[in-house]
């Protein structure tokens, strides 16, 4: 039996990283980083919609924030899939520090454009931009990786599903496949779905054009 475990290990792993459900502060375009907003209507139709696209993928388990929204999303899809979550708060979004709980313009108004624009960037060199109090895009993307590859090196899940946020598949996919240019061009929105890869012999993360 412990070989099994060992064997299943170190095989390649098929990994579903879905964006939460709608809440209304997404709706209104207020950045929530940390602050702990549920879904609403409309979210959970997304997560309903989530649940039937993996149906066919044969999900094992689901990996989720443990902030609210991203748990119920993870909560519907587990519900119709008859798959277990399990949480990790490195899996959260980034921490916005001062600029949590504001719009777009408020955060121009606050601390000016080059600093929303250098946060969105995916350019190398502003990898270690925050606002005053907040993470930076290197933390928020060494915390996910080290939280995914740990529950894959405890567990023989194969095929796993991921419940997170738009910043965090942001940071993911600025990492497994690098932009040509200082801005993800890749669409994010609430209840998106892709499908990446990882090789735990090589320790090596590809990316998978996914069903959306």
């Amino acid at each position: 039996m412990r070989h099994d475990f060992v064997y299943c290990l170190f095989m390649m792993k098929r990994i579903f990283v879905f964006r939460h459900g709608e809440t209304d502060w997404n709706r209104e375009g207020r950045m929530q980083g940390h602050l702990d907003i549920p879904i609403n209507e409309t979210g959970r139709d997304q997560a309903n919609r989530l649940a039937t696209q993996l149906l066919e993928h044969r999900i094992e388990a689901i990996l989720s924030s443990d902030l609210l929204r991203a748990q119920q999303t993870a909560g519907i899809v587990s519900a119709q899939l008859g798959v277990p979550v399990f949480l990790d708060a490195r899996l959260r979004e980034a921490h916005l520090g001062e600029a949590q709980g504001l719009t777009r313009d408020e955060i121009i108004h606050r601390f000016g454009e080059s600093a929303l624009e250098r946060w969105r960037s995916s350019h190398p060199m502003d990898a270690d931009v925050s606002y005053s109090g907040g993470e930076t895009g290197r933390q928020v993307r060494d915390r996910v990786f080290t939280a995914i590859e740990t529950f894959l090196s405890q567990n023989s899940f194969e095929i796993l599903a991921v419940s997170t946020h738009g910043g965090v598949i942001r940071r993911m996919i600025e990492r497994i496949h690098p932009p040509q240019t200082g801005r993800l061009d890749i669409p994010i929105h609430n209840g998106v779905l892709y499908q990446i890869t990882f090789d735990p012999k090589q320790n090596i993360w590809d990316w998978v054009k996914s069903p959306e």
